[in-house]
């Protein structure tokens, strides 16, 4: 008589997993769960960490959303279901239906790479795609959207299927089904300080590194730790909760007409006005959904058709009529030197028309505004606070890479972070975090949330002899300070190279003393510095590796890592390209050979070739 598994989920169920950094694929996955409760499903809201591999044995139905971290890596709560769903506990999914959502930003290469991999995932093991992976950047409202309106009602009409199984018998494969009573599988650690419940720390340093004259403000910042637990090593982040300036607040509570003690609904509650605008959501910045959304507010009347019929001009001394005219108003029958006095529409319509219909405009429109000038050309159409709040991007942690091993100074957390300030429209401003961190965060007593983001995959060899090459100009310094703390205090034997490099070195040679005294005692093997702005030509790290191209092939050669942190746009960019060149050029290589070994040998299978790039 057949076995009949009685684990399986219940009837009309559906599983809807995500993979989350900073609560955005999260969000999503609480949204299609009450989509899916509309379509009379019942639906299960899990994050990725929260299942056993083997639970998806048991569902029919399986959603998945899933962001990409760093560069293409899996967010932090997917790394563990990951790694068991390539171990190869489970042989084939038959029966089970599933669609995934991607959430990514193209400005990476490799965009959307965790929700790829887990689509070909499900594939591979035969389960069924009902629908399409959708791929979403950084604007992700609406795929998503459409997303959720395709798929579930796909999964709301399959049904239900009583599955049979074997019993396993002594030479058959077993599939172990976790009792809820054991203690769970060991996984790593979870701190109980997050991005939705992160500790409250204060600074014991906060200090600008730039030399006089510098164009520049960069500082080095260090959080204590306190009583919190929380614990980090060289490579991982540190996630900071920013808050609006109280001046900003104030400014866009006058320019919208509302004093601030109102109560708006926001995606944490009810909240007043003022404490939404200072907490909740993004003011600096425009986000596309609330310009978008103004076209529901915006009246749209009739096209309105007015022309000249006549017209009489008398002079104001005596009244004497010096001039009269009459005629129809239609093409040529108008008075001479006569021109038409403009739209009779509301110039905000035509604003708004315009920027609806090109995202290029948009782009640019949003691009240096906040929402305080954006009432000066919308204000009169926002009526109530929670139209003002409706469609403002929600207040995101930003992340740092940690410049201090947890070893240097226990109990404390170090960063290197370039302040951003600004002009637009006759008003100086700050980047949300920087300026938080740079102008409100007083050693000593400000308050500010933190929490920990670690890696699994930018990290230092766990062979201390293997050497390393590190690529950090600007404030991609910071790991790599890091690095040099812990290889010091281990005393690895690994040599250590690192290419730095800014505008000047007088302005921007962040951290010389601690190089000097590394290199002094010979735990900084290497080191190559350039500026940009120091000479007659603009020298920059990657001109830097092609003048030692040899070298740095026989060190990758013999197994060294290659690391590069800082900006995404160009220099991972140049750097990635003068590295392939490197391999072509001194290790004997076709470039299509060259790039096969950069991207696939050293960066996926031997994985030493690591980027934390923003």
């Amino acid at each position: 008589m057949p076995y009949m598994g009685n684990n399986m989920a219940e009837p009309r169920s559906i599983l809807i997993l995500y993979g989350s950094q900073s609560g955005n694929s999260e969000e999503l996955a609480i949204q299609a769960g009450k989509m899916s409760s509309q379509s009379g499903l019942k639906p299960t809201v899990k994050a990725m960490d929260e299942i056993e591999v083997t639970e998806l044995l048991t569902q029919q139905r399986v959603l998945v959303c899933c962001s990409t971290w760093g560069d293409g890596e899996q967010p932090d709560n997917a790394e563990d279901l990951w790694e068991a769903a390539n171990s190869g506990a489970i042989e084939n999914l038959d029966g089970v239906n599933f669609s995934v959502l991607a959430l990514g930003d193209t400005s990476y290469d490799l965009f959307c790479e965790s929700g790829k991999e887990w689509d070909r995932w499900f594939q591979s093991k035969g389960a069924i795609r009902v629908h399409e992976r959708v791929d979403c950047d950084v604007d992700f409202e609406e795929p998503a959207g459409l997303w959720m309106a395709a798929v579930i009602p796909k999964m709301a009409a399959i049904e239900d299927v009583l599955v049979e199984t074997t019993p396993p018998e002594e030479n058959q494969q077993e599939i172990v089904v976790v009792n809820p009573e054991a203690p769970p599988l060991k996984k790593s650690e979870k701190s109980q300080w997050s991005a939705k419940n992160p500790y409250t720390s204060h600074l014991d340093q906060n200090y600008v590194l730039n030399g006089e004259g510098s164009g520049k403000e960069t500082r080095h910042i260090v959080f204590n730790l306190g009583s919190s637990g929380l614990e980090y090593k060289a490579g991982d982040a540190l996630g900071v909760i920013p808050v609006a300036p109280p001046d900003l607040v104030e400014d866009l509570l006058t320019a919208s007409g509302f004093d601030g003690s109102e109560v708006v609904e926001t995606h944490m509650g009810e909240m007043e006005l003022r404490q939404a605008l200072t907490s909740a959501f993004e003011i600096h910045r425009l986000s596309k959904k609330w310009v978008r959304g103004l076209g529901e507010l915006l009246s749209t009347p009739e096209e309105v058709s007015i022309r000249i019929v006549s017209r009489t001009r008398s002079s104001t001394s005596d009244g004497t009529v010096l001039f009269e005219w009459e005629g129809t108003g239609v093409e040529d029958d108008i008075p001479i030197d006569y021109s038409e006095i403009g739209s009779a529409t509301d110039p905000s319509v035509d604003l708004w028309n315009d920027l609806d219909q090109d995202d290029s405009k948009l782009e640019d429109y949003i691009w240096s505004r906040d929402y305080i000038d954006a009432m000066n050309d919308f204000g009169h159409v926002v009526s109530t606070p929670q139209q003002l709040v409706d469609g403002m991007d929600r207040l995101k942690p930003r992340l740092y890479s940690i410049a201090s091993s947890p070893d240097h100074e226990p109990g404390t957390v170090h960063l290197t972070v370039g302040i951003v300030r600004y002009n637009h429209h006759d008003r100086d401003r700050t980047g949300l975090a920087t300026g938080f961190l740079a102008d409100r965060c007083d050693v000593g007593d400000s308050e500010i949330g933190i929490f920990m983001s670690p890696t699994r995959s930018f990290i230092l060899p766990e062979d201390r002899s293997t050497d390393i090459i590190m690529v950090g100009p600007g404030t991609g310094i910071a790991p790599f300070r890091a690095y040099l703390q812990q290889r010091d205090i281990e005393g690895a034997t690994g040599r250590n190279w690192l290419f730095f490099g800014d505008w000047t070195e007088e302005g921007e040679y962040y951290y010389k003393e601690e190089m000097d005294d590394w290199k002094a005692r010979g735990v900084l093997t290497k080191h190559d510095l350039a500026w940009s702005r120091d000479g007659k030509e603009k020298v920059y790290v990657q001109h830097l590796m092609n003048k030692n191209g040899e070298e740095i092939w026989k060190w990758i050669e013999g197994g060294a890592y290659f690391y590069v942190c800082g900006d995404k746009s160009r220099m991972a960019k140049d750097v990635h390209k003068t590295l392939i060149s490197i391999c072509s050029e001194h290790g004997n290589m076709s470039d299509e050979e060259a790039h096969d070994y950069v991207e696939n040998r050293m960066m996926k299978s031997e994985k030493r070739y690591l980027r934390d790039v923003y």
